[in-house]
């Protein structure tokens, strides 16, 4: 059954709305699946929560590798952990206001932005059957579970500027889009299509995971990393590390002149002062 909708606690998630991380165990035989969200008033915050405590349970692996979910803020997954993709994603995520983005993916809508102004949008591939060749995201799988209001002329305007910008650049969306109505009445209320959808993805989600990742789709996901990250790069300029071994490595000659002459002039009587 469906957690609540506003929720602060799951028996197996630690919240924290910085860096949100559900189970972190992990082995050399284990595979991670990521749960990414934004969410304004908790709902896709709880539903992502749920989702990636019932994922170690719900998916099997054909060679018994563990399975294991982290879940945190889209804008984390960029900035945090510099987007390094896993092999499968899920996305839970709403629209705020006038169709822009909720709280912990207002940076990832940037980049979704970015990404189609630059290359335009491509709806040959946003059947989720696409064959992207060698785009920016290929290799990376996602389901996308969003939310908003019908209610609102921009409805579920942030949600599908996901979905666009994710298809064009060559990941590959595996079951149904979500759509959550926040107005939806009766069979079609948001609570109870959340429900549905989290208990139907799974058959949707047991393909991409089931065998274990070749190198081929490994040097995808790699590649899918560097590109965004350096997409990010170029948008965030204050995410750039300082590299301080470098910096170390400038000083020290200078460090060891000064030294030398300290060392000289002390050797030969000088005292300060005098």
């Amino acid at each position: 059954s469906l957690l609540p909708l506003v929720s602060s606690s799951c028996e197996v998630v630690e919240v924290k709305h910085t860096t949100t991380r559900c189970s972190t165990m992990a082995s050399s035989s284990a595979e991670e699946v990521l749960v990414l969200y934004g969410s304004q008033t908790g709902n896709s915050e709880a539903a992502a929560e749920q989702l990636s405590s019932l994922l170690p349970s719900k998916l099997s692996t054909s060679d018994n590798r563990t399975l294991t979910s982290r879940c945190m803020h889209l804008d984390d997954f960029l900035e945090l952990e510099q987007a390094k993709w896993t092999r499968l994603v899920i996305i839970v995520c709403s629209s705020y206001g006038v169709g822009q983005a909720p709280i912990g993916a207002r940076k990832f809508r940037e980049v979704c932005d970015t990404i189609l102004e630059r290359f335009g949008y491509d709806d040959t591939t946003n059947d989720g059957k696409n064959n992207n060749g060698d785009k920016m995201l290929t290799g990376v799988n996602y389901a996308l579970l969003g939310l908003g209001d019908s209610h609102y002329t921009t409805f579920f305007r942030n949600p599908t500027t996901f979905e666009n910008a994710l298809s064009t650049v060559g990941a590959t969306r595996v079951g149904e889009l979500g759509k959550a109505d926040a107005s939806g009445t009766g069979n079609m209320e948001q609570s109870k299509v959340i429900e549905r959808w989290i208990d139907s993805i799974w058959k949707d989600l047991q393909p991409v995971i089931d065998k274990p990742m070749t190198e081929e789709e490994g040097l995808k996901l790699k590649k899918a990393h560097e590109q965004t990250w350096k997409l990010c790069l170029e948008l965030y300029k204050e995410w750039k590390q300082t590299n301080y071994f470098a910096l170390i490595g400038l000083f020290l000659p200078l460090g060891g002149v000064i030294v030398g002459i300290l060392v000289h002039l002390y050797l030969h009587g000088y005292t300060w002062g005098n």
